[in-house]
């Protein structure tokens, strides 16, 4: 089980939090030993010299007296009362707090054993401590302190609670310093990894992540300038050779009809070789330029496998439930029509084709009833230029699948291979329905 949190702002919340307690623990030592103890010290010598007062008054008072329920005498101003609890405790002294320590050193300061006096304190109008008699255990001395005014929140309390707010504050702004360039290289890197081009980000911030920034742009923008490279090499490959199969291609057209299986070959050949050009292309104009659009799959898939139909009629098609979803139109229908052709190819008639809806993406599923695929081969096949044992002896480039696969991923989306337990193989789309 994990016990540190994940984030940035998590974990150093955590340490603050820590060296906080840590620093408040070692004050509120430092308070009790030289600050509490001190005046707790002060205030039961000052308890203690009132009771030893009372207590000499006491020894001159009459027995009869000490029978009664209510205050027997007062001393100094009303400021002490005796209280016999002959007839019971009074509703104020039931209500007092009991204090042990205070009792404790009460008690060493009288010179008595503990158990033979108690101490209570009781706020109400004023402050009272409630004292009773070491000589009569039915007797308790009520000593007046300064009036109680105001609603009482513990100091200790207030100050470690505004300390936290404070440390969890600055912990917060400095976390947001730190965290919000992070979140922009993980934005910026996603789209990098989709192939598409974030922009320059802003190098602002602690002059450590600014270094961070710095490189990921200039990583950035040499990965832009190789995009581009690779795309303009491409293109000028497949450009040149179309030339000289043009030239090729017209160059059969002259051949006599004693050469016709010759020709044909060399027409086969030619048209191969168009059809790889084409991937070529279809791989570097992947359709990230395209906007997306808000439209139906539905009607998308419809008009692929009509399109399908002019090679064989034996392919079926199943409409889910499908709501109107942001897509590139040319290149949603151009992986679509890889799928559906890849599996005419390699598979044969007959095919079907389904879409649904399952939790929050939508699926667009290819079926056919072929041999399968050996389930080692399948993350290798959507890499560029592989192909599998079966069709190695075919036409095509091995780029089918990588096209496919980077459509998908501009959708956010996956295409997988699921080799079915009846037989056959499911050539399975998946993107999110909300953009």
């Amino acid at each position: 089980m994990r016990i540190l949190p994940k984030t940035a702002f998590g974990r150093i919340a955590l340490l603050v939090g820590v060296l906080l307690l840590i620093n408040q623990w070692v004050s509120y030592l430092t308070i009790s030993w030289y600050v509490a103890q001190p005046s707790m010290k002060q205030l039961v010598q000052l308890l203690a010299s009132d009771v030893k007062t009372a207590l000499s008054m006491q020894e001159l008072e009459i027995e009869g007296k000490m029978t009664q329920e209510v205050r027997l005498e007062i001393l100094d101003d009303q400021r002490i009362q005796m209280v016999s609890t002959r007839m019971g405790e009074p509703k104020q002294l039931r209500e007092a707090r009991l204090y042990t320590v205070l009792t404790s050193q009460l008690a060493d300061s009288l010179g008595v054993a503990e158990d033979s006096t108690e101490m209570r304190v009781e706020e109400s109008d004023q402050i009272y401590y409630w004292v009773k008699s070491p000589q009569h255990s039915n007797v308790w001395f009520r000593i007046a302190m300064e009036p109680f005014e105001g609603f009482y929140i513990h100091p200790p309390l207030v100050y470690f609670t505004a300390i936290l707010l404070l440390s969890l504050l600055g912990g917060w702004i400095f976390t947001k310093q730190i965290s919000r360039p992070l979140r922009r290289l993980e934005f910026a890197a996603r789209e990098i990894g989709r192939g598409d081009n974030p922009g320059q980000l802003k190098e602002e911030g602690l002059e450590e992540m600014v270094t961070v920034t710095r490189a990921f742009n200039q990583m950035a923008r040499n990965v832009q300038q190789l995009e581009e490279d690779r795309t303009m090499l491409l293109a000028g490959v497949s450009h040149d050779l179309r030339t000289p199969l043009t030239r090729i291609r017209l160059s059969t057209e002259f051949m006599s009809d004693d050469e016709a299986e010759v020709r044909e070959g060399i027409i086969r050949d030619t048209e191969d070789m168009d059809q790889i050009i084409d991937q070529f292309i279809s791989f570097v104009r992947d359709g990230r330029d395209e906007r997306d659009q808000v439209g139906d799959i539905n009607a998308l898939v419809e008009n692929c496998v009509k399109s399908a139909r002019l090679q064989t009629q034996d392919i079926s098609y199943e409409l889910g439930e499908v709501p109107p979803v942001a897509f590139k139109p040319m290149a949603m229908k151009r992986l679509v029509t890889n799928l559906i052709m890849n599996g005419l190819k390699y598979a044969g008639a007959p095919l079907r084709v389904e879409t649904t809806m399952v939790e929050d993406k939508v699926r667009v599923s290819v079926f056919d009833q072929g041999p399968g695929i050996d389930e080692k081969e399948i993350e290798r096949l959507f890499q560029p230029f592989s192909r599998g044992n079966s069709a190695r002896s075919g036409g095509g480039s091995g780029l089918g699948l990588a096209i496919v696969q980077r459509i998908a991923e501009l959708h956010r989306g996956n295409v997988r291979l699921i080799n079915l337990e009846e037989g056959g193989l499911e050539a399975r789309l998946e993107f999110p329905a909300k953009s």
